[in-house]
């Protein structure tokens, strides 16, 4: 009976160690000096790490006519000990893989990293920065493949920079928007006709607003899809008289195939 008691034992120490251990390491999840990271790696994550590259792309294709900025979101990490009050931290370009103009975009002197309530269970904290782009006469003339804008955080004295492959962001933006791969042929045959850049655009501005056609769509639900472009033809036909765009609208209209 107590060489039994001793074996529980035993067992029972290291694992009640093991349980206090892991009690504090949770207790202290929020703790030390801030470091500052991009929620997207702008490379591929470092070995054994399995994250892939990603970069952040937008348009003016989808956004009125005469658009001459847009705002583009960053998602910006936070680790250490939690904020007493909002922190500042800045951004400064990197030439390396920018083909932007200095005229195409716009960096603020610093940006904040604001005080916020933490959720429960989280790891790190959140929050959101913006950066303004800029619309040129080039950008046309570039195609789907646009602009590019590398950004890197400037640590501060109030903070350090944390994951290396976090610590710049990638971002592309243009003013043609490439075929969507969902318009194959089937969608030609049966929904909208040949692709073409003006018809897309009409599409998202008159009727589809919030980007609803797409490949899961057609494929979950036809009927859904096929009422989309029905709207987008009825539209087209309630404005062929407009004195301007009459004769582009009744082109468009003759290549729908609903």
């Amino acid at each position: 009976m107590e060489v039994m008691k001793i074996r529980l034992l035993a067992i029972l120490i290291p694992l009640t160690c093991i349980f206090f251990a892991c009690s504090e390491k949770d207790i202290e999840t929020f703790h030390g000096r801030h470091q500052i990271y991009f929620d997207k790696f702008y490379m591929n994550a470092l070995y054994p790490g399995t994250e892939e590259a990603d970069t952040t792309r937008t348009s003016f294709f989808f956004y009125p006519e005469n658009t001459s900025s847009i705002t583009v979101q960053l998602v910006v990490n936070l680790s250490g000990r939690l904020l007493d009050a909002d922190l500042n931290f800045g951004l400064k370009l990197v030439e390396e893989g920018t083909t932007a103009l200095p005229g195409e975009y716009k960096l603020e002197e610093s940006y904040v990293f604001h005080r916020k309530p933490v959720e429960e269970g989280a790891k790190e904290i959140k929050d959101m920065i913006e950066l303004t782009l800029i619309h040129s006469d080039r950008l046309a003339e570039l195609g789907p493949e646009g602009v590019q804008l590398v950004v890197e955080l400037v640590p501060s004295t109030e903070v350090d920079l944390g994951q290396y492959e976090r610590r710049r962001a990638v971002i592309v933006w243009s003013e043609v928007e490439a075929q969507p791969e969902w318009w194959d042929y089937e969608v030609q045959w049966s929904l909208l006709g040949d692709y073409s850049y003006a018809k897309y655009k009409l599409f998202l501005q008159t009727v589809d607003t919030n980007g609803e056609l797409n490949g899961e769509l057609i494929k979950e639900n036809p009927a859904r899809a096929i009422e989309l472009v029905t709207e987008f033809k009825e539209w087209l036909l309630d404005h062929l008289d407009d004195p301007d765009r009459g004769d582009e609208y009744r082109e468009i209209l003759s290549t729908l195939k609903v």
